[in-house]
């Protein structure tokens, strides 16, 4: 199925080689795919499955974009932004730990609040009912004259994954020979559509997804959820899901984590997501440690963006 884009994102997005990544860490050859460049506060992965969600709820007349993330979501941002960009009205429900907002405004949270966004704070246990609390918002605004329009975390649903099936295609163009893309998972979408595109132009690419808070069951029945409704081409798609570098959970970090990615800043110039990409770093490096890839492997970091986050975190200078 064809589905319609409203341009938001800077594609295509380059693909660089980090050379000095690759010398420092003894392992693959290290290429990043630059998704942080997808704009400026439009920046990351989300933005490219924002473009077919916008689109399609222009089409439906819809003035509320409704959607639920963490305190420093990165979706969240994006749809801020997005929603202040095309004009259309903004209700995120932010989980945090108690269900209020949190002590500093800074980061994503920050920029959501710059643009302008209503934000309703849940706790964990009210994440859990999430869909039906965003449904509830969407009769809210209906008894008003508004038409909602509602996404899911990350924006991964079906056309969540169109938007990284179309993705693959522009990798497809920079890519020569047989690769391994190593991405940041978490929300589902982005894996499935990048299983997605490799299946559809048969590439001899390998889909890993580095898990940054659910278990590998977990996340795995999520992407095949996704993928069931793309049919037959969906069954053939190939993905793994690895968990063992989760380390304390989601959204949560250890010194650990943040030394590989001031390392990798050092040595890149390029800024990580603690929750996300820096996370998913940290995965890539221990697995290059554990002998996983050989020198002559090619792998593809797929760097989803979420450099705000950063500005959240507190780091071990």
């Amino acid at each position: 199925m064809v589905h319609e884009r409203f341009p938001l994102a800077q594609l295509p997005t380059p693909l660089e080689f980090a050379e000095r990544l690759t010398a420092a860490w003894g392992g693959p050859q290290i290429w990043v795919k630059r998704d942080d460049l997808t704009g400026f506060g439009l920046s990351g992965n989300k933005v490219r499955k924002l473009e077919y969600h916008i689109a399609a709820a222009k089409a439906a007349g819809a003035t509320t974009l409704i959607t639920c993330g963490a305190v420093q979501s990165n979706h969240c941002r994006a749809t801020a932004l997005v929603a202040a960009k095309v004009g259309m009205k903004c209700v995120l429900l932010v989980r945090s730990r108690d269900g209020g907002p949190p002590e500093r405004v800074e980061g994503n949270h920050l920029l959501q609040r710059l643009a302008g966004a209503e934000i309703r704070f849940i706790t964990p246990e009210q994440w859990k009912h999430r869909h039906e609390l965003m449904q509830a918002v969407v009769a809210e605004f209906a008894a008003a004259g508004e038409l909602g329009w509602t996404m899911p975390a990350g924006a991964s649903d079906r056309l969540g994954v169109a938007a990284f099936d179309a993705a693959v295609a522009e990798l497809a163009q920079q890519i020569d020979g047989p690769a391994i893309i190593w991405h940041a998972s978490s929300s589902a979408g982005t894996t499935a559509g990048l299983a997605l595109g490799v299946a559809r132009h048969e590439l001899d690419v390998e889909v890993i997804g580095s898990s940054v808070g659910e278990s590998t069951a977990e996340l795995t029945g999520s992407v095949n959820t996704l993928l069931a409704e793309a049919g037959p081409l969906g069954a053939s798609a190939r993905f793994e899901i690895v968990d063992d570098y989760v380390g304390l959970g989601y959204g949560k970090t250890t010194d650990d984590e943040l030394r590989v990615q001031i390392e990798a800043t050092r040595l890149t110039g390029l800024i990580w997501d603690p929750t996300y990409t820096g996370k998913a770093l940290f995965g890539l490096k221990q697995a290059i440690a554990g002998g996983r890839f050989d020198k002559a492997d090619t792998v593809v970091f797929w760097h989803t963006g979420g450099g705000f986050a950063a500005f959240a975190h507190d780091f071990p200078l």
